[in-house]
Protein backbone atom coordinates (compact mmCIF):
# COMPACT_ATOMS: atom_id res chain seq x y z
CA UNK A 1 0.00 0.00 0.00
CA UNK A 2 1.53 3.31 -1.08
CA UNK A 3 1.30 6.07 1.49
CA UNK A 4 0.81 8.60 -1.29
CA UNK A 5 -2.22 6.77 -2.63
CA UNK A 6 -4.27 5.70 0.39
CA UNK A 7 -7.80 5.91 -0.95
CA UNK A 8 -9.41 4.84 2.34
CA UNK A 9 -7.48 7.34 4.46
CA UNK A 10 -10.46 9.58 5.30
CA UNK A 11 -12.57 6.68 6.48
CA UNK A 12 -9.80 5.07 8.56
CA UNK A 13 -8.91 8.39 10.18
CA UNK A 14 -12.51 9.06 11.18
CA UNK A 15 -12.90 5.53 12.57
CA UNK A 16 -9.84 5.98 14.78
CA UNK A 17 -10.88 9.45 15.94
CA UNK A 18 -14.39 8.28 16.85
CA UNK A 19 -12.90 5.34 18.76
CA UNK A 20 -10.60 7.74 20.62
CA UNK A 21 -13.63 9.75 21.75
CA UNK A 22 -15.45 6.62 22.92
CA UNK A 23 -12.46 5.61 25.03
CA UNK A 24 -12.02 9.13 26.44
CA UNK A 25 -15.69 9.38 27.39
CA UNK A 26 -15.63 5.98 29.07
CA UNK A 27 -12.49 6.99 30.97
CA UNK A 28 -14.32 10.14 32.11
CA UNK A 29 -17.28 8.13 33.35
CA UNK A 30 -15.01 5.67 35.21
CA UNK A 31 -13.01 8.56 36.71
CA UNK A 32 -16.28 9.89 38.15
CA UNK A 33 -17.33 6.54 39.57
CA UNK A 34 -19.91 5.75 36.85
CA UNK A 35 -20.36 2.39 35.19
CA UNK A 36 -19.45 1.96 31.54
CA UNK A 37 -21.31 -1.36 31.17
CA UNK A 38 -24.91 -2.32 30.51
CA UNK A 39 -26.69 -4.60 33.01
CA UNK A 40 -26.11 -8.26 32.11
CA UNK A 41 -27.65 -11.62 32.77
CA UNK A 42 -25.75 -14.42 34.49
CA UNK A 43 -23.44 -16.16 32.03
CA UNK A 44 -23.47 -13.34 29.50
CA UNK A 45 -20.45 -11.24 28.65
CA UNK A 46 -20.26 -7.63 29.72
CA UNK A 47 -21.20 -5.09 27.04
CA UNK A 48 -19.73 -1.62 27.32
CA UNK A 49 -21.71 1.50 26.44
CA UNK A 50 -22.07 2.64 22.87
CA UNK A 51 -20.67 5.98 21.79
CA UNK A 52 -24.14 7.57 21.75
CA UNK A 53 -24.84 6.39 25.29
CA UNK A 54 -21.44 7.66 26.45
CA UNK A 55 -22.19 11.08 24.99
CA UNK A 56 -25.63 11.06 26.58
CA UNK A 57 -24.38 10.09 30.04
CA UNK A 58 -21.51 12.59 30.04
CA UNK A 59 -24.00 15.30 29.09
CA UNK A 60 -26.70 14.18 31.55
CA UNK A 61 -24.22 14.05 34.42
CA UNK A 62 -22.71 17.43 33.49
CA UNK A 63 -19.20 16.04 33.05
CA UNK A 64 -18.12 18.32 30.20
CA UNK A 65 -15.33 20.75 31.19
CA UNK A 66 -16.73 24.18 32.07
CA UNK A 67 -15.13 25.94 29.09
CA UNK A 68 -16.26 23.36 26.52
CA UNK A 69 -19.75 23.56 25.02
CA UNK A 70 -21.05 20.00 25.44
CA UNK A 71 -23.94 20.08 22.90
CA UNK A 72 -21.62 21.48 20.23
CA UNK A 73 -19.01 18.76 20.83
CA UNK A 74 -21.77 16.13 20.77
CA UNK A 75 -22.91 17.42 17.38
CA UNK A 76 -19.34 17.30 16.10
CA UNK A 77 -18.68 13.75 17.31
CA UNK A 78 -22.03 12.50 16.00
CA UNK A 79 -21.27 13.96 12.58
CA UNK A 80 -18.06 11.94 12.42
CA UNK A 81 -19.86 8.89 13.81
CA UNK A 82 -22.41 9.19 11.00
CA UNK A 83 -19.58 9.19 8.46
CA UNK A 84 -17.93 6.21 10.18
CA UNK A 85 -21.14 4.16 10.20
CA UNK A 86 -21.65 4.75 6.50
CA UNK A 87 -18.05 3.81 5.78
CA UNK A 88 -18.47 0.53 7.67
CA UNK A 89 -21.95 -0.49 6.54
CA UNK A 90 -22.65 1.40 3.34
CA UNK A 91 -20.51 3.48 1.03
CA UNK A 92 -19.28 7.03 1.28
CA UNK A 93 -19.44 8.82 -2.04
CA UNK A 94 -16.22 10.07 -3.53
CA UNK A 95 -15.47 13.63 -2.42
CA UNK A 96 -17.33 13.58 0.91
CA UNK A 97 -13.97 13.81 2.65
CA UNK A 98 -13.97 17.52 1.84
CA UNK A 99 -17.32 17.84 3.63
CA UNK A 100 -16.21 15.91 6.70
CA UNK A 101 -12.80 17.59 6.96
CA UNK A 102 -14.04 20.77 8.73
CA UNK A 103 -15.69 18.53 11.34
CA UNK A 104 -12.55 16.42 11.67
CA UNK A 105 -10.23 19.41 12.04
CA UNK A 106 -12.41 20.93 14.76
CA UNK A 107 -12.72 17.52 16.40
CA UNK A 108 -8.95 17.39 16.92
CA UNK A 109 -9.07 20.76 18.69
CA UNK A 110 -12.05 19.67 20.80
CA UNK A 111 -10.34 16.43 21.76
CA UNK A 112 -7.18 18.26 22.73
CA UNK A 113 -9.12 20.65 24.98
CA UNK A 114 -11.12 17.79 26.50
CA UNK A 115 -8.10 15.62 27.31
CA UNK A 116 -6.17 18.55 28.72
CA UNK A 117 -9.06 19.53 31.01
CA UNK A 118 -9.98 16.02 32.14
CA UNK A 119 -6.66 14.17 32.22
CA UNK A 120 -3.98 16.87 31.97
CA UNK A 121 -2.70 15.35 28.74
CA UNK A 122 -1.88 17.75 25.90
CA UNK A 123 -2.30 16.33 22.42
CA UNK A 124 -0.23 19.23 21.07
CA UNK A 125 2.88 17.67 22.64
CA UNK A 126 2.79 14.89 20.03
CA UNK A 127 0.72 16.39 17.19
CA UNK A 128 2.10 19.55 15.60
CA UNK A 129 1.80 21.35 12.27
CA UNK A 130 4.69 19.19 11.08
CA UNK A 131 1.99 16.57 10.46
CA UNK A 132 0.31 18.87 7.93
CA UNK A 133 -0.93 16.70 5.04
CA UNK A 134 0.25 17.44 1.53
CA UNK A 135 -1.76 16.93 -1.64
CA UNK A 136 -1.77 17.64 -5.36
CA UNK A 137 -4.98 19.68 -5.12
CA UNK A 138 -5.84 22.71 -3.04
CA UNK A 139 -8.17 22.50 0.00
CA UNK A 140 -11.88 23.06 -0.52
CA UNK A 141 -12.89 26.67 -1.06
CA UNK A 142 -15.77 28.34 0.77
CA UNK A 143 -17.93 27.31 -2.20
CA UNK A 144 -17.02 23.85 -3.45
CA UNK A 145 -18.83 21.40 -5.75
CA UNK A 146 -17.96 17.73 -5.51
CA UNK A 147 -19.34 15.35 -8.07
CA UNK A 148 -20.69 12.03 -6.87
CA UNK A 149 -21.79 9.03 -8.87
CA UNK A 150 -24.60 9.46 -11.35
CA UNK A 151 -26.21 6.45 -9.69
CA UNK A 152 -29.62 7.54 -8.33
CA UNK A 153 -29.23 5.45 -5.19
CA UNK A 154 -25.90 7.11 -4.46
CA UNK A 155 -27.45 10.56 -4.81
CA UNK A 156 -30.07 9.53 -2.23
CA UNK A 157 -27.40 8.30 0.18
CA UNK A 158 -25.46 11.54 -0.16
CA UNK A 159 -28.61 13.55 0.53
CA UNK A 160 -29.36 11.42 3.60
CA UNK A 161 -25.81 11.89 4.89
CA UNK A 162 -25.95 15.68 4.50
CA UNK A 163 -29.39 15.82 6.12
CA UNK A 164 -28.03 13.84 9.08
CA UNK A 165 -25.19 16.35 9.49
CA UNK A 166 -27.62 19.24 9.28
CA UNK A 167 -29.79 17.60 11.93
CA UNK A 168 -26.92 17.38 14.42
CA UNK A 169 -25.96 20.99 13.73
CA UNK A 170 -29.55 22.20 14.01
CA UNK A 171 -29.82 20.58 17.45
CA UNK A 172 -26.68 22.37 18.58
CA UNK A 173 -27.87 25.69 17.15
CA UNK A 174 -31.26 25.30 18.82
CA UNK A 175 -29.47 24.84 22.15
CA UNK A 176 -27.61 28.11 21.59
CA UNK A 177 -24.31 26.26 21.30
CA UNK A 178 -20.93 27.62 20.31
CA UNK A 179 -21.03 26.55 16.64
CA UNK A 180 -17.31 27.06 16.14
CA UNK A 181 -16.96 23.90 18.28
CA UNK A 182 -18.88 21.92 15.65
CA UNK A 183 -16.98 22.63 12.45
CA UNK A 184 -14.45 25.15 11.23
CA UNK A 185 -13.20 25.96 7.73
CA UNK A 186 -9.59 27.11 7.39
CA UNK A 187 -8.13 29.11 4.57
CA UNK A 188 -4.85 28.23 2.88
CA UNK A 189 -2.67 30.13 5.40
CA UNK A 190 -4.24 28.25 8.30
CA UNK A 191 -6.07 31.18 9.84
CA UNK A 192 -9.54 30.28 11.05
CA UNK A 193 -11.79 32.43 8.90
CA UNK A 194 -15.31 31.14 9.39
CA UNK A 195 -17.43 28.55 11.09
CA UNK A 196 -19.92 26.18 9.54
CA UNK A 197 -23.57 25.85 10.47
CA UNK A 198 -26.22 23.56 9.05
CA UNK A 199 -27.04 26.28 6.51
CA UNK A 200 -23.68 25.57 4.84
CA UNK A 201 -24.63 22.03 3.81
CA UNK A 202 -26.93 21.32 0.89
CA UNK A 203 -27.29 18.74 -1.86
CA UNK A 204 -27.96 19.76 -5.45
CA UNK A 205 -28.99 17.38 -8.22
CA UNK A 206 -27.92 18.32 -11.72
CA UNK A 207 -30.30 17.95 -14.69
CA UNK A 208 -28.33 14.92 -15.85
CA UNK A 209 -28.87 13.13 -12.55
CA UNK A 210 -25.36 13.58 -11.22
CA UNK A 211 -25.26 14.41 -7.52
CA UNK A 212 -23.37 17.42 -6.29
CA UNK A 213 -22.52 18.16 -2.70
CA UNK A 214 -22.25 21.88 -2.08
CA UNK A 215 -20.55 23.83 0.66
CA UNK A 216 -21.88 27.34 0.35
CA UNK A 217 -21.30 30.63 2.07
CA UNK A 218 -23.22 31.17 5.28
CA UNK A 219 -26.49 33.08 5.21
CA UNK A 220 -26.35 35.46 8.21
CA UNK A 221 -30.14 35.36 8.42
CA UNK A 222 -29.78 31.72 9.46
CA UNK A 223 -26.58 31.90 11.51
CA UNK A 224 -27.68 35.02 13.43
CA UNK A 225 -31.40 34.35 14.01
CA UNK A 226 -31.91 36.07 17.38
CA UNK A 227 -33.19 39.57 18.05
CA UNK A 228 -32.06 41.26 21.26
CA UNK A 229 -35.23 40.02 23.00
CA UNK A 230 -34.73 36.43 21.82
CA UNK A 231 -31.04 36.60 22.68
CA UNK A 232 -31.79 37.51 26.28
CA UNK A 233 -34.46 34.81 26.51
CA UNK A 234 -32.00 32.17 25.29
CA UNK A 235 -29.25 33.38 27.61
CA UNK A 236 -31.55 33.43 30.66
CA UNK A 237 -32.69 29.89 29.85
CA UNK A 238 -29.08 28.68 29.91
CA UNK A 239 -27.47 30.50 32.81
CA UNK A 240 -27.92 30.45 36.58
CA UNK A 241 -28.37 33.62 38.60
CA UNK A 242 -30.55 36.67 38.13
CA UNK A 243 -32.27 37.19 34.77
CA UNK A 244 -30.40 39.56 32.47
CA UNK A 245 -32.19 42.59 31.09
CA UNK A 246 -31.65 45.13 28.34
CA UNK A 247 -29.30 47.15 30.53
CA UNK A 248 -27.06 44.11 30.99
CA UNK A 249 -27.19 43.67 27.22
CA UNK A 250 -26.15 47.27 26.71
CA UNK A 251 -23.22 47.21 29.11
CA UNK A 252 -21.78 43.87 27.96
CA UNK A 253 -21.96 44.97 24.32
CA UNK A 254 -19.94 48.01 25.37
CA UNK A 255 -17.52 46.04 27.55
CA UNK A 256 -16.76 43.28 25.03
CA UNK A 257 -17.28 45.22 21.77
CA UNK A 258 -19.67 42.46 20.78
CA UNK A 259 -21.22 44.34 17.89
CA UNK A 260 -17.82 44.39 16.18
CA UNK A 261 -17.49 40.60 16.34
CA UNK A 262 -18.97 38.95 13.26
CA UNK A 263 -19.26 35.56 14.98
CA UNK A 264 -21.66 37.12 17.50
CA UNK A 265 -23.43 40.05 15.81
CA UNK A 266 -24.64 41.01 12.34
CA UNK A 267 -26.55 43.99 11.01
CA UNK A 268 -27.68 44.65 7.49
CA UNK A 269 -26.58 48.04 6.21
CA UNK A 270 -30.22 49.14 5.98
CA UNK A 271 -31.31 47.68 9.32
CA UNK A 272 -31.68 49.58 12.57
CA UNK A 273 -30.71 46.82 14.99
CA UNK A 274 -28.32 43.90 15.31
CA UNK A 275 -29.16 40.21 15.26
CA UNK A 276 -27.26 37.57 17.19
CA UNK A 277 -25.85 34.07 16.78
CA UNK A 278 -25.86 30.94 18.91
CA UNK A 279 -22.23 31.72 19.74
CA UNK A 280 -23.45 34.97 21.34
CA UNK A 281 -25.90 33.00 23.47
CA UNK A 282 -23.15 30.71 24.72
CA UNK A 283 -20.75 33.61 25.30
CA UNK A 284 -23.18 35.68 27.36
CA UNK A 285 -24.43 32.67 29.32
CA UNK A 286 -20.87 31.79 30.38
CA UNK A 287 -20.59 34.81 32.73
CA UNK A 288 -21.84 34.89 36.30
CA UNK A 289 -23.69 37.68 38.11
CA UNK A 290 -20.46 39.19 39.49
CA UNK A 291 -19.20 39.76 35.96
CA UNK A 292 -22.37 41.60 34.94
CA UNK A 293 -22.38 43.63 38.16
CA UNK A 294 -18.78 44.70 37.48
CA UNK A 295 -19.69 45.61 33.90
CA UNK A 296 -22.52 47.79 35.19
CA UNK A 297 -20.18 49.55 37.64
CA UNK A 298 -17.58 50.22 34.94
CA UNK A 299 -20.25 51.48 32.58
CA UNK A 300 -21.59 53.91 35.18
CA UNK A 301 -18.09 55.21 35.89
CA UNK A 302 -17.53 55.77 32.17
CA UNK A 303 -20.68 57.89 32.02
Amino acid sequence: LKASNTHYRDEVTVMLVVNAWELALKATLRKNGKTIFYPKNRGDQYRSLTLDDCLGRVSAQNLWPAHIDGPAVVANVKALSEYRDRAIHLYNAQGLGAIIYPFLQQNVLNYRDFMLAKFNKDLADSMTWQLLPLGATAPADAVRFMRTDSNAKMVTEVRQFIEALRGYMDEAEAAGSEMSRVATIYDINMQSVKKMTSADLVVAISPTGDGQVVVRKTDPNKTHPYSMKKLLERVNDRREGRPLNTYDYQVVCWKENLKDEAKYAWKHSNAASYVWSGDAVHFLASFDDDYYDNCRAEYRERA
